[in-house]
């Protein structure tokens, strides 16, 4: 059995304004050189720390795609075997145990397609509507229009879809393959102008765009039954949590319940627990 991590290198250790605090790069380290079968590359949109340099097998790749584009030039760059179990994850990561190494290769050699962190919105998805993207663009580019061209056969009808963020996921390289990688709006980020004026960055906008690009293809060429995640909470789970562009403590979290999730895409089912980060 071989497990590729991904890492998308952009924070290193300066999430969440603590400069200096290297436990997910230093725990990695760890996992890297415990497990022979275990390998770890960078996939970096700016210059890694020297930590990361003298550690790991790293590329900085051109500052495009956010998360998504990062994964998928890695897979574009790595050499990997059909059945390699692939870890995609951000940076700005807390870990809190990792034993959720063992229990997703578990499910993902049981036939679980994909799976991700905290459970999150599902959409009903129609690729010939304009994309909200393309409101602060002034573009007018439908969904379909930020799919690769090789790919837009695959659009060809509306999905109600399952989203699973870049944040964190594991799967299969044959499942990446399956779809052809990973979608994500090939453009540099720019600026929006907000209807009071403020102009401000459209890294959400541009995010979400690409995280329902690739719900759509999880859901429809992986099937919501091989879809899980590890919680029914936003960005968290008893594993880790997922920072939002470095900061652990966002605004909107505190009018984010648990999600109520028919069916059964938990791994664990709901879980009660004390965050421990604070």
């Amino acid at each position: 059995m071989k497990i590729q991590f991904i890492i998308c290198g952009w924070w290193y250790d300066e999430f969440d304004g603590r400069k200096g605090i290297t436990d997910f790069i230093d725990e990695l380290i760890e996992l890297q050189n415990s497990n022979e079968f275990i390998d770890v590359f960078w996939s970096c949109h700016k210059e890694p720390t020297k930590l990361v340099k003298d550690n790991f097998k790293y590329k900085v790749f051109e500052n495009i795609g956010l998360e998504w584009g990062a994964y998928n030039k890695a897979f574009n760059h790595l050499d990997l075997d059909d059945d390699t179990i692939v870890f995609c994850i951000q940076d700005d990561m807390v870990i809190k145990d990792w034993n959720f190494v063992g229990t997703c290769v578990e499910h993902i050699n049981n036939g679980v397609k994909i799976i991700g962190n905290g459970f999150n919105y599902p959409m009903m998805f129609q690729p010939q509507l304009e994309a909200r993207l393309s409101y602060w663009l002034k573009t007018k580019d439908k969904w379909i229009d930020y799919v690769r061209k090789e790919n837009q056969h695959m659009f060809d009808r509306d999905v109600e879809c399952l989203s699973i963020r870049g944040s964190f996921m594991c799967t299969r390289y044959d499942h990446i393959k399956e779809i052809n990688g990973f979608e994500y709006v090939n453009k540099e980020l720019t600026y929006g102008v907000k209807e009071d004026g403020r102009e401000f960055l459209l890294i959400d906008p541009y995010g979400n765009t690409s995280l329902y690009l690739n719900a759509y293809k999880f859901t429809k060429y992986f099937g919501m039954n091989k879809m899980k995640w590890l919680s029914n909470e936003y960005r968290k789970s008893p594993y880790m949590i997922e920072c939002g562009r470095g900061n652990i403590d966002l605004p909107q979290d505190k009018d984010t319940p648990p999600f109520n999730i028919p069916g059964n895409f938990l791994i664990d089912g709901p879980v009660e627990y004390e965050e421990d980060i604070k």
